[in-house]
């Protein structure tokens, strides 16, 4: 009898001290579905754009209003997003069909500060700096066209959440991702004058030894013609704790 109850209050002591460990996340309750996405943009504001994680995955916008929110396995709020987190959203009713896309109703949204990497806002940032540059090269355009190297953003669907992102913030409708050569073969750029009368072609490319993990290197730069361009060469990204990115210009030039 006395073995029995030393053997019972060592487990209950080993169980009283043992570390508590996140809980994982829950599984979805009867009706819901979840979806894998990370924050694209908009962690500051209440409308998300998230960027589904599968392959080929979507875009989706959602408010966050009202919405339970858990981080790292415990309750949160909103306020506690960051742009680059990996979520999964919680719905039920279906996906509205609309580019981004939508959900009915939200019931939960669980967040996780760890494998954060927000290289959309990476991409946002130097496209922004190219639109500031030299702006007559953009000024009055109607068509506009990003494309963005997958060494320097791999999941699809977080490049185009930064080409639509881009171009929602400058008023352009229905934007392109092709590269030079392909706005040449489709006919927007015209060869021979070496010109794109409507548009603008900004594009983001890994440089030579691009690097990888938290330190990255890229070219980038701003056309509109043989004689209207705007470089950076040998830019340099560093990524902090938080999975944010910060980039120093490399060499200027301008054509």
């Amino acid at each position: 009898m006395k073995r029995l109850i030393a053997a019972l209050l060592v487990l209950c002591l080993a169980g009283c001290s043992a570390p508590a460990s996140a809980p994982a996340s829950l599984a979805p309750e009867e009706g819901e579905e979840a979806m894998a996405c990370r924050i694209a943009d908009g962690a500051e504001s209440d409308s998300l754009l998230l960027a589904e994680q599968r392959e080929n995955g979507s875009l989706y916008r959602m408010s966050v209003t009202d919405v339970p929110v858990t981080l790292d396995g415990k309750e949160a709020s909103a306020t506690d997003l960051r742009d680059g987190m990996l979520v999964t959203v919680y719905s039920v009713g279906g996906i509205q069909e609309s580019y981004p896309g939508g959900f009915y109703q939200v019931t939960r949204l669980e967040a996780v500060s760890e494998g954060a990497d927000d290289r959309v806002g990476l991409a946002l940032q130097a496209l922004e700096d190219l639109w500031s540059e030299d702006t007559a090269l953009n000024e009055n355009i109607e068509q506009l066209s990003v494309y963005i190297d997958e060494a320097l953003v791999p999941n699809a669907a977080e490049r185009a959440a930064v080409v639509w992102r881009f171009a929602e913030l400058h008023r352009i409708m229905n934007p392109l991702t092709y590269t030079w050569e392909e706005l040449c073969d489709e006919g927007y750029v015209n060869e021979e004058e070496l010109s794109w009368e409507k548009g603008c072609y900004f594009e983001l490319k890994a440089a030579e030894g691009a690097g990888t993990g938290k330190t990255l290197r890229f070219d980038a730069q701003k056309w509109r013609g043989g004689l209207a361009a705007v470089f950076y060469d040998g830019c340099t990204a560093k990524q902090d704790k938080s999975g944010g990115w910060a980039y120093e210009r490399g060499t200027f030039a301008i054509a």
